[in-house]
């Protein structure tokens, strides 16, 4: 068991912040219900977001939904082992650090848990004070790593943010780091931006490559202006310098995601969200941009429940040869069947398709589609029917759920043929509320009839 020698004197110690940054977001994954529980309610009084998992299938969800700083992890987990996990998220996660847990300590697995990118390796039982000392440690290993990999001849500069970047902005704070790079709550002239200063990855010329890529398509996003997409405002290099740069829209507000996990929502608010996304896909679309990562963590909302698309980092210009076409990027939970077909090209039915997923979601409050490895997750997108909504909810109007069986046909000619078609059936169901009007009813109808099924 582990110990629990834990006191404010060292929480306040260990934990103090600087500067005002977000929390760190900590993910634990163990089996056991009381370790978990005990983790999470030592560290966060001491100013820690943590979010906790019974399994790697768990985890895995979560992980899809929020990009963590850290991850302690029990190395004997039931199914899928901590140890293929570990393996799992240094390629998929490698900026999150990860310590390593375990009940059974053997020196060969301390060796090989290192070697395969854990930060650390923790034999049971292990006071909480070492336990924080070591999270101190690999959350500032993070940050040392992300800055050297932003730009070699700058990363020194990046220590102080203040003087590197733009000199008419002021940076405020960190908003959060991820693989592209840092995110920093900036000032200028009383009004706030998102900065956002993208890594360095790879050699010269896949970075050119990315840069290249980026560029361009930051160059069409920032022609965008429309209230449901995080607008750009301005991108490129500060003087004398290597390192890349876009100042975005700043959307005080949380995640789709948060939403979702409050379940505080009426169907109206819902529907209303889903439009407003739909909308916001088809400005892009109409700008021959593919947003390929379409889901709840890139959808900010406002109190006011005004929805932002954001985060174009794995965007896809059409008819572009800057991104290949057999490329699997976005989160699989919540990608096209079509993603997963050799050579298959993708149009904006596929961005319809995940906003089907998203959309599932955020009224059921479950994923339709489930798997406890990538692979498990891919064959299901393309082969299962998920459970029908009102199977899940029974007071929901028939009228969302075959909306939502529109979006989620694995066909793409099945699908919307575009995102304002989704507008116009959801303008439908907010004019004709009742289940007895047979105009939409059959309006619907015809929508669905002569496609296969979707649900179970």
């Amino acid at each position: 068991m582990i110990s629990e020698k834990f006191d404010n004197t060292i929480s306040t110690r260990i934990m103090s912040k600087d500067g005002g940054d977000m929390p760190s977001r900590i993910l634990v994954v163990d089996d056991d219900g009381y370790i978990r529980d005990m983790l999470k309610n030592a560290l966060e009084p001491a100013g820690y977001h943590v979010d906790l998992a019974f399994g790697s299938g768990d985890a895995l969800e979560k992980l899809i939904d929020y990009k963590y700083n850290l991850l302690i992890l029990d190395a004997n987990l039931p199914g899928i082992s901590g140890f293929e996990l570990l393996k799992y998220c240094k390629k998929h996660h490698p900026i999150m650090e990860i310590i390593m847990i375990t009940g059974n300590p053997e020196l060969d697995d301390a060796i090989s848990t290192v070697k395969d990118g854990a930060f650390d390796y923790l034999p049971k039982p292990f006071s909480l004070e070492k336990l924080l000392s070591r999270m101190q440690d690999a959350l500032k290993h993070q940050k040392d790593e992300l800055i050297k990999s932003l730009s070699p001849a700058n990363a020194d500069k990046l220590n102080n943010p203040h003087n590197l970047l733009l000199p008419e902005y002021k940076i405020i704070k960190t908003l959060g780091t991820g693989m592209m790079g840092i995110v920093f709550l900036a000032e200028k002239d009383c009004k706030q931006y998102a900065l956002k200063i993208l890594r360095r990855e790879g050699d010269d010329v896949s970075h050119a490559g990315r840069l290249k890529r980026f560029l361009r398509e930051a160059k069409i996003l920032s022609q965008i202006e429309h209230p449901n997409v995080v607008r750009v405002y301005d991108f490129g290099f500060p003087k004398d310098s290597e390192i890349p740069y876009i100042v975005m829209e700043y959307v005080p507000g949380k995640s789709l995601t948060s939403f979702i996990k409050e379940n505080k929502l009426t169907l109206e608010q819902k529907l209303y969200i889903i439009a407003q996304i739909a909308t916001a896909l088809a400005i892009v679309h109409k700008f021959g941009v593919l947003h390929r990562d379409v889901k709840p963590s890139n959808i900010l909302v406002t109190d006011d429940h005004v929805a932002k698309l954001s985060d174009f980092g794995i965007a896809k210009i059409s008819d572009s040869s800057l991104t290949m076409t057999h490329e699997v990027l976005g989160s699989p939970a919540y990608m096209p069947p079509e993603t997963f077909k050799q050579n298959k090209m993708l149009d904006c039915r596929s961005d319809i398709f995940s906003l089907g997923i998203m959309s599932y979601e955020l009224i059921t409050g479950i994923k339709p589609f489930h798997g406890e490895t990538v692979g498990e997750m891919m064959d299901a997108i393309q082969n299962a029917r998920p459970q029908e909504p009102r199977k899940i909810n029974p007071d929901l109007p028939l009228s969302v759920q075959n909306l939502l069986e529109k979006m989620l046909k694995k066909k793409p000619e099945e699908r919307f043929q575009s995102a304002s078609k989704i507008i116009e059936a959801i303008n439908n169901l907010s004019k004709n509320s009742t289940e007895e009007n047979s105009k939409l009813l059959g309006l619907l109808k015809n929508i669905i009839n002569g496609s296969g099924r979707v649900w179970s």
